[in-house]
């Protein structure tokens, strides 16, 4: 089971593709089952799938600690998405959700608000399971 990201924007934004060994992030457009299920959880318009270097939204989990070091390209698709991040909210606060693939009907468990300007891999956000975070600038 994969790890799920979307976005909330009222920004038209590109879709993307994932190709093998070059992409660190690309959107999607959900499908009509997950827009059913995640319509309620977002205030704007327009809701992504954000895709990582892994060909699905786990690229983005990101956890360093002492016992255990990531390989640094590990670190590339949660530093595109801060930097995605930060760009996009120069327009707007971004609305953020994750949660396992097939669970989008399920209700959010937290609702957190991030500073993107204090937004680095030191204090990586996560994602977490059935999150909602609002970034702002």
């Amino acid at each position: 089971m994969c790890l799920c990201v979307y976005i909330g924007t009222n920004q038209n934004l590109e879709i993307g593709e994932f190709i093998q060994n070059e992409t660190l992030l690309y959107l999607e457009n959900p499908t009509e089952d997950e827009l059913n299920n995640l319509r309620n959880k977002f205030t704007k318009k327009n809701i992504y799938y954000v895709g990582s270097d892994t060909g699905c939204s786990c690229g983005f989990m990101y956890e360093e600690d002492e016992d255990f070091k990531l390989d640094e390209n590990e670190k590339d698709s949660p530093n595109e998405l801060i930097k995605f991040l930060k760009e996009k909210c120069k327009i707007e606060n971004i609305e953020f959700y994750s949660c396992w693939e097939g669970e989008w009907n399920l209700p959010t468990k937290s609702n957190i608000e991030i500073n993107v300007n204090n937004l680095n891999l030191e204090n990586y956000f996560g994602p977490k399971q059935l999150e909602f975070i609002t970034f702002k600038k």
